[in-house]
């Protein structure tokens, strides 16, 4: 169908260094490998204006030498400028190294945006105004619990239950079409295992907040689809593990993009996703829209997007399974003796923290 895309993304391209380009952040990492130079100090900038006040957030970073998240950027001073002068300040979140958040604040569509970052060293970078989007489209998920083969990290091919998270969608009615993405958000409880104290304390429990499905990228240019409504539409696969042993939630955000933000994405896609032969076309360098002030020529990896979002969340439980959950569970026993370490250190499952979610 022309204007759509959905394919997942590469994930053992050599030479690369993972950058993290998130729609939606909320200390959800999302990285996508690609096919580049491993040059040490290039300022990533990973962050978006929203109008849903949770969603604004820039994470900052440099890239190191080895193929390896950037390394995060601390105690930068960011302020988002809109269209009307006025400007927000970002504070650093003090459980997230390297990530900044606007406090309260919600952006409004058919408002344009623009962001600057001055470094702890003094360079100043800023990303070019986007407007966000006064259209969207409304749309609403459903999920299935399946059985599919897949092939391990070894090469193994094994059978596993997925949990596929689809969305019906209804575009609308008026002369402006928009161009969307999807994002899934997974947060879940880790309760550490409670052992016999004299104290009788229960150690307090952990929720780690990710990107469901950080391989697939799904994009619509409604424009360009002969259609106003698309069903059962695949947005994300999530493999069923430990963490369905508690509340597990699924929060779909769905953002309307500028078009500059949607080919962007489609550039993420096409050079991800490179075979590399010489009949393909070659990949596009990826420029995003952050410069540096007094030296525009200076590379910088990332993307500041302006977006209208929409969310729509659901929950499953071990008991919404028609299967036992056959993984190791964190519960104390008198006989047993070792322990996953996230049993031992919630903290030390990796995007754990722990602070609660509102609506957990």
């Amino acid at each position: 169908m022309e204007g759509f895309i959905r394919t997942p993304l590469a994930t053992t391209i050599r030479n690369t260094i993972r950058i993290v380009f998130a729609v939606l952040l909320g200390g959800c990492l999302s990285p996508i490998e690609l096919e580049t130079l491993n040059l040490a100090g290039v300022l990533t900038v990973d962050g978006q204006v929203s109008n849903i006040a949770d969603q604004n957030r820039i994470n900052l970073g440099r890239t190191a030498e080895t193929d390896r998240l950037p390394i995060p950027l601390s105690g930068a001073s960011i302020t988002l400028f809109d269209d009307l002068g006025n400007a927000y300040s970002y504070y650093e979140d003090a459980m997230i190294t390297g990530s900044y958040l606007l406090n309260g604040f919600e952006g409004l569509p058919g408002r344009t945006y623009h962001l600057q970052i001055i470094t702890p060293s003094g360079e100043t970078y800023e990303s070019v105004p986007e407007m966000i989007p006064d259209v969207t489209a409304q749309f609403v998920t459903s999920y299935d619990i399946v059985h599919e083969e897949f092939t391990d990290r070894e090469g193994t091919i094994l059978t596993q239950p997925f949990v596929k998270i689809r969305c019906n969608v209804t575009m609308p009615s008026s002369e402006k079409s928009p161009y969307l993405r999807w994002f899934i958000q997974e947060d879940f409880l880790l309760s550490p295992t409670d052992f016999p104290d004299p104290f009788n304390a229960i150690p307090p429990p952990c929720f780690v907040s990710q990107n469901a499905d950080p391989q697939t990228l799904v994009l619509i240019d409604a424009g360009s689809i002969n259609t106003s409504t698309i069903d059962n539409l695949l947005i994300g696969s999530r493999i069923v593990d430990w963490s369905f042993l508690e509340r597990h939630y699924f929060t779909t955000y769905q953002s309307s993009l500028t078009k500059e933000a949607y080919e962007y994405w489609q550039k993420v896609d096409i050079l991800a996703n490179q075979v590399g032969s010489i009949f393909d076309t070659p990949p596009a360098e990826i420029k995003g829209n952050i410069f540096r002030v007094d030296n525009t020529d200076e590379k910088v990896l990332g993307y500041f997007q302006a977006v209208n979002q929409s969310l729509d969340r659901f929950f499953l439980l071990p008991d919404n399974f028609s299967f036992r959950l056959l993984m190791e569970p964190c519960t104390y026993y008198n006989y047993k003796f070792t322990y996953p370490s996230r049993c031992l250190d919630c903290l030390s499952a990796r995007n754990s923290s722990y602070r609660r979610p509102d609506w957990f």
